[in-house]
């Protein structure tokens, strides 16, 4: 562990869709920006887990009932760990540390109450595996000022900034988060969350399928329906959209109501569930355009995306379509697979907070200032240092 070569972390990662958690084997150093994925691994979650999540997520479940949601979460965290490990082929002794997201239940980067709430107890991860933990990483930066988010740009602009073009780094998970990278200075990045992403297009998959479909599988649904123009300008008019940046949002923004208002705007308009759709993929794409045209220091010259959005036609068409002639690429063209980047992200916060560095943005947060983000699991895990 610490060798001259680098060290060997583990990522974790549950995004707000709650589908699985993803797990990266991540070589790291022994500078940051120095980094090579060993494996990945995925570990689904049930849909009765995943219920009880977006119950928790609403404020509706029992105390009783939030404890016991984090000791299981932990379970699936622990076991994702284990089956990264076992993929990489190597020993969980030889992994220095696990960096771990958990599932976020609540973000509420309000000046009112900044604070952040993520579950999936770092004491049962690391009883498990034997390997320690560094976790909840937003609350440092929130309690300096930040918005606790966005964390991922940390790695974006170590794998992904270029001295030779403007570059601009997009995921399109649940909800969606852009990094504009004007060149290799990192008090240049700009990065913030756009809006809805995959959130809102799982929505209506469950509504038009009474649960059966979680999501619309290849686009099909919206590549089907029309686009309906007024119910995407009226849905534009949301005041999130004009905030300028930092700003990071979730389903405490756009929520069921979000949805509810959407699906009557379409219906309005004599649109159907494939409408409904087209249009809100047509939403996630358009507040992805204005965000570039409004806040990117410079126009991005090169499109790099990743997160579930990728598999999704009528996502990655649409930006084809308005973002050109900037070229879209995914981020398996730089050698992390789209499916793993979020992992990665937070095996390299991990490594970082084991040695006491900066990994916040503060030019993308909002933080007074840098500071070193995570908290460890056991105490003092990390105390002597790592090389």
């Amino acid at each position: 562990m610490g060798e001259a070569g680098g060290a060997l972390w583990i990522g974790l990662m549950s995004g707000t869709s709650a589908d699985a958690v993803d797990a990266a084997l991540v070589r790291i150093g022994p500078d940051p920006s120095l980094l090579e994925l060993r494996a990945q691994a995925q570990v689904a979650l049930d849909e009765a887990l995943r219920r009880r999540i977006h119950e928790a997520a609403q404020g509706t479940v029992a105390l009783r009932d939030l404890v016991d949601l984090d000791r299981a979460l932990g379970e699936r965290f622990a076991e994702a760990a284990l089956q990264v490990v076992e993929r990489g082929g190597v020993a969980a002794s030889q992994v220095e540390g696990i960096g771990s997201h958990g599932q976020t239940l609540g973000h509420f980067p309000e000046d009112a109450v900044r604070g952040t709430w993520q579950t999936g107890s770092p004491s049962v991860i690391h009883e498990r595996t034997g390997i320690p933990v560094i976790a909840d990483f937003r609350s440092a930066d929130m309690a300096a000022g930040g918005q606790g988010a966005p964390l991922t740009p940390f790695l974006h602009h170590a794998r992904f900034a270029s001295a030779d073009e403007p570059r601009a780094v997009l995921n399109i998970g649940g909800f969606t988060n852009v990094t504009f990278l004007p060149d290799l200075d990192a008090a240049r990045v700009v990065a913030f969350d756009p809006g809805p992403g995959n959130a809102l297009l799982d929505r209506a998959a469950r509504a038009a399928s009474g649960g059966e479909r979680r999501f619309d599988r290849g686009g099909e649904s919206a590549l089907r329906g029309r686009v309906c123009e007024d119910a995407v300008a009226a849905l534009l008019g949301h005041p999130y959209f004009d905030k300028a940046p930092p700003k990071s949002t979730g389903h405490e923004e756009f929520d069921s109501a979000f949805f509810e208002r959407a699906r009557a705007l379409v219906d309005a308009q004599g649109g159907g569930p494939d409408d409904l759709m087209a249009t809100l993929a047509a939403l996630t794409v358009r507040t992805v355009v204005a965000a570039a045209r409004r806040f990117a220091p410079v126009p991005p010259a090169r499109w790099i995306v990743y997160g579930g959005g990728t598999e999704n036609p009528a996502l990655m068409r649409g930006l084809e379509e308005r973002l050109a002639p900037a070229p879209i690429e995914t981020s398996d063209a730089y050698g992390l697979p789209a499916s793993a980047v979020e992992a990665v992200a937070f095996a390299l916060l991990g490594f970082c907070g084991a040695r006491g560095l900066p990994s916040n943005l503060p030019a993308a947060t909002g933080a007074r200032r840098p500071v070193s983000l995570g908290a460890a699991t056991p105490p003092g895990a990390f105390a002597r240092g790592r090389g």
